[in-house]
């Protein structure tokens, strides 16, 4: 599984190191987008991408596949469901990604 970041956000940087922390073991890799090619970067900007195979995850869906695939945030993948369920969860990670820093 990728996890592809944007490397000049201190937001996205922050949750590449949680990732790394959290992969015990050693299955992800964390890349800034700037190592991803053949991809839209404006796309990459806008939202998280989380690459399973030939599955893509965005925005709320990558922290999903994330939290599926970290066991220690298995305790939190039932609310980030209900979130999706009742979507407050996918309307909070836009407004967020709408206000990470940008460089």
């Amino acid at each position: 599984m990728r996890v592809l970041i944007d490397g000049e956000c201190p937001y996205c940087r922050a949750l590449g190191r949680a990732v790394k922390a959290l992969d015990l073991r050693g299955t992800l890799r964390v890349e800034p987008l700037q190592e991803a090619r053949g991809w839209d970067r404006e796309a990459l900007l806008q939202e998280l991408h989380v690459l399973e195979g030939e599955r893509v995850h965005r925005g709320y869906r990558a922290l999903l596949a994330l939290a599926r695939r970290l066991p220690l945030l298995w305790p939190l993948y039932p609310l980030l469901l209900l979130g999706r369920a009742f979507g407050l969860g996918p309307r909070l990670y836009r407004a967020f990604a709408r206000r990470r820093p940008r460089a």
